[in-house]
């Protein structure tokens, strides 16, 4: 018992300090990292260390390259009027794009291109327009935007008669609205007839809607080549009309309640955003925008938009 209580006494922690566990090997003393080991781990961290290094470079170089490209778009238009011009347009070409565009794009983009509320943007001054070379606006003017805001882009310009050399003179008088550096003295716009003569297949739909007349059936086919070069990019095909733009002509009430007269005067006068009978805010220029359509190029529209009434309109624009 004495020897007992005169042995020292030892805290739970220094037993377990001291003490191996029970049936474990005491702990061995951690040794410092020799020359060897340490380069071999750094010849196998040196490569990761170098892929995160290289990525974290081409992430930013993307970045900074997306971020220039964003600026370039963005300042396209402003650069180009900066810049030295470029050569100034042949007169016969310019003026030939001119013509094509007054008669087939300022309905929509306005006759100097500056644009039209609710209907087309203005050119001029189009970062989109500076960025693309000419024969990607062409190409572009080719295939048209049916997704385009305010309103869709048709193929082009809904007039499926104009070639693309017809074409490619428009990207020439735009470039000139761009850059009125460029722009040479114009003469003055000559009208640009719809051209071509209708096909097989409208002149067996009007044989057909003229119920076998032959006179009537060939006023009925011109109407229907003329309004599929100056009306569709608006109405749509045979007249079904495209949202958020040109109404439905087909089984058209306001249609069957004018008389052919009537009809060609309203043709004539089209319809002005501001008038309170124009329920879609958009505007329905003189002629459906294209000033060199005759009175009997509008009244064979008109005979052409007859066929594609129903019974109680046609009934009602014969009284």
């Amino acid at each position: 018992m004495n020897s007992l209580s005169n042995a020292p006494v030892v805290s739970n922690s220094q037993a377990h300090a001291g003490a191996p566990a029970h049936g474990s090997a005491p702990r061995q003393a951690r040794r410092p990292l020799g020359p060897t080991a340490f380069l071999a781990a750094s010849g196998i961290m040196a490569p990761i260390f170098a892929i995160g290094a290289w990525m974290m470079a081409d992430s930013h170089a993307a970045a900074e390259a997306v971020r220039r490209g964003v600026a370039e778009a963005l300042s396209a238009h402003a650069n180009l009027v900066a810049a030295a011009p470029l050569p100034t347009l042949a007169v016969s070409e310019a003026a030939r794009g001119r013509d094509v565009f007054l008669n087939a794009c300022a309905s929509c983009h306005g006759p100097q291109g500056t644009g039209v509320k609710g209907l087309g943007k203005d050119l001029t001054t189009s970062n989109f327009v500076a960025r693309l070379t000419d024969t990607e606006f062409r190409q572009f003017i080719i295939a048209g935007r049916p997704d385009a805001k305010p309103m869709p882009m048709p193929p082009r310009a809904g007039r499926e008669d104009l070639s693309d050399d017809d074409l490619a003179r428009v990207v020439m008088f735009v470039r000139g609205l761009q850059d009125p550096r460029r722009m040479p003295e114009l003469p003055a716009p000559a009208p640009v007839a719809v051209a071509g003569t209708p096909n097989e297949a409208q002149k067996a739909a009007a044989l057909a809607a003229a119920g076998g007349d032959v006179e009537l059936a060939k006023y009925i086919a011109s109407g229907d080549r003329l309004f599929h070069s100056a009306c569709n990019a608006c109405h749509g095909k045979a007249g079904v009309g495209i949202a958020g733009n040109g109404k439905a002509l087909a089984n058209n009430a306001f249609i069957g309640s004018l008389s052919d007269d009537d009809l060609l005067e309203f043709l004539k006068k089209g319809r002005a955003p501001s008038d309170p009978k124009n329920t879609t805010g958009i505007q329905m220029p003189p002629k459906g925008g294209n000033p060199a359509l005759s009175e009997d190029d509008l009244l064979d529209i008109i005979a052409y938009l007859r066929t594609l009434q129903g019974p109680a309109n046609k009934a009602a624009a014969s009284k």
